[in-house]
Parts: C-alpha cells; sequence; structure tokens
C-alpha cells in the first residue's frame, strides 16, 4: 500500500518533536562522532561532584537574646516600640522563620530611638532605658549575622543552589530576570540595613526570597557537573590520542574538521555558551551580596562558596582546554 505524502511530512514532524535536544544529549551525539571519527573508546573518568550546599539550618548562626521581661514590656505603653516586641515574644514570634526574625530586628531599631527619647523622662524609667540601649546595640551588633541567617542561610537561598534537573532548552530567552532583580534588591536592602537605614519594605523583601527559591544557580550547578563529566574524558582520552598520534591523515581530517565545526562550535558550545553566560550573571549577582556579608558568614559557608565558584571556572576552562586539544589532534601530517 502506498504512503501519502502527507503521512511522511506528519512522520517527519512527529519524529522531530519526538527528539532528544537535551544537552547530554547534545554532548553524547557529540563524543559518539569523535569516537567513530578517531577510532576511540571514551572511557569515563572520575571527577569531583558538584559541591553541595550545606543544609540551611546548619549555616544558621547562633544570636544572642536581648528579648524584654514581661514586667518591662508592660512599663513600655506609649512606644510603638511594645508591639514589636509582643510580637517577637509571641508563641508565632518564637517561631517564626529567619526572615521574619530579621524584619522584627529591624522594626526594633525603627523605634527604639523614639521609645529610649520617650521614657528617658523618667526617672523611674532609667534601669529600662539602660535595657533598651542595651538591646539596641547587640541588635546593631547582630545585624549583619541576622541578615546572613535570613539570606544566604535561609530556605530559599538553599533551594536556589540546590542541584536540579536540567530543562530542555536552558537557558532559554524567557529565561527570568526577575532572580538577578532579586538578588540586587536584596543586596542593596542589605547594604541600607548595615548603614544604619533600617527602614524595611517587609513584603517586598519576602517576594524577593520566594523569587530567588524558583531560581536557577541550582541548574547552573547540575548543568556545569554534566560539563565536567564530558569534557574531563574528552580532554584526557583526546591528549593520550596525540602523544600517539603526532598528525591526522587528510581523509580522517577532513571528517574531523566537519564533527568540530558542525557539533562541536555548532551544538555543543551553542548548547554550553548561554549557561556559562547565565552563570556569570548569577555568580556576580551572588558574589555582591555574599561579599557584603563574608564577614559575618560562617567559615562553612565560605569554604562552599569559594568551590561553587572554582568548579564553575573550571567548567570554562576544560572548555579552553578541549579547544587546544583538538588544534594538536587535527595536525594534518
Amino acid at each position: 500500500m502506498r504512503l501519502s505524502r502527507r503521512f511522511w511530512i506528519a512522520l517527519t514532524i512527529c519524529l522531530g518533536a519526538c527528539s532528544d535536544h537535551s544537552g547530554e544529549a547534545i554532548l553524547s551525539d557529540y563524543e559518539a562522532r569523535l569516537s567513530r571519527t578517531l577510532d576511540l573508546n571514551f572511557e569515563s573518568t572520575a571527577i569531583a561532584a558538584a559541591p553541595r550546599k550545606p543544609r540551611a539550618e546548619a549555616l544558621q548562626l547562633e544570636l544572642q537574646n536581648s528579648d524584654i521581661g514581661t514586667l518591662d514590656f508592660l512599663a513600655l505603653t506609649g512606644c510603638e516600640l511594645q508591639i514589636t516586641i509582643g510580637k517577637r515574644n509571641s508563641s508565632l514570634g518564637k517561631l517564626a522563620p529567619p526572615s521574619q526574625r530579621l524584619l522584627l530586628d529591624l522594626e526594633f531599631l525603627r523605634h527604639a530611638p523614639a521609645c529610649i527619647a520617650h521614657l528617658e523622662s523618667k526617672a523611674d524609667q532609667q534601669e529600662l532605658v539602660s535595657l533598651l540601649e542595651q538591646s539596641q546595640i547587640l541588635k546593631q551588633q547582630q545585624l549583619a549575622r541576622q541578615i546572613h541567617n535570613a539570606t544566604l542561610a535561609g530556605p530559599e537561598w538553599h533551594q536556589f543552589w540546590k542541584p536540579q534537573k536540567i530543562p530542555v532548552g536552558y537557558p532559554s530567552d524567557t529565561t527570568s530576570d526577575q532572580v538577578l532583580q532579586a538578588l540586587d534588591a536584596i543586596t542593596a536592602m542589605a547594604d541600607n540595613w548595615l548603614r544604619g537605614d533600617y527602614v524595611a519594605d517587609n513584603q517586598m523583601f519576602e517576594m524577593h526570597l520566594n523569587t530567588l527559591r524558583s531560581g536557577d544557580g541550582g541548574v547552573i550547578l547540575s548543568a556545569t557537573q554534566t560539563g565536567h563529566e564530558f569534557f574531563s574524558r574528552w580532554n584526557t582520552t583526546l591528549g593520550e590520542h596525540t602523544q600517539q598520534h603526532a598528525c591526522s591523515p587528510e581523509s580522517r581530517r577532513t571528517i574531523l574538521e566537519t564533527v568540530i565545526a558542525k557539533y562541536f562550535a555548532g551544538s555543543v558550545q551553542q548548547w554550553l555558551a548561554p549557561i556559562m553566560s547565565r552563570a556569570d550573571n548569577i555568580q556576580q549577582a551572588s558574589n555582591q551580596l555574599e561579599n557584603l556579608l563574608s564577614q559575618a558568614s560562617s567559615a562553612e559557608y565560605n569554604r562552599w562558596r569559594q568551590q561553587r565558584d572554582d568548579y564553575i571556572q573550571a567548567m570554562k576552562s576544560l572548555t579552553v582546554a578541549h579547544v587546544k586539544t583538538l588544534k594538536r589532534v587535527i595536525n594534518p601530517c
């Protein structure tokens, strides 16, 4: 039975839609073509996995408590600070997540000066004034650590950098710039707070943190690890090949040039280059916040941060090394 032209067109469209355009498929295809062209077997090589961020809870920094007792709280009548302390001492306040604890501390720092001035005129409240002043100083001293707990050690930041499956087509033209905007906004807020401007838009701050929760830091780490796996074995095997073969015969060289142009430059690099560009943008925005809080961050966090950045940078080095190795492989006889 003769099949119609319409059937063949429909079948072609279907097969095209079902084909795998994932990064791993692109890398595997290039590897298979290199293998056939050079008669090589690319053996898996041991590589370091993408550094995993410590659990958010493990990165929380311990802070000194400066809560006002019940009797002192009642003496704050007439101060807006009384409402703030009431929220902090409530059952919900004691169980508040790091971001809410930060916002309550900022609220304390905003209202404390007016309350202290109000109580200073009362002779019987000097002890309370001293207690409030001590609490104010302590919260100022611990503010960077509190910001760290709410951001770099918070659950949103942990989810942001959690390795996850690489979406097909990542990063597409629709990759959200809201993540970068949220990072910049949080950094600007933190900088203002550390400079003594304690004004906070609570809803906006929480919204930016939630934007980070769905960000693609973890996708970058997954894509980088995939790149490490392939490029490491390519570079190792091709390096051994060039030691045994000083040049390529013309017949093989022509095919190899096509493979490199079409399947490395035209496919692998087309997949990898936008990811590395996205990684640069994410790293730069993340580093601004991390640099601001570096003195308050734990050694464990700073160690992971350095490992993360080095791992991404190593991917760029592997790419450069691969290009140099290809130039040696394709050397004509």
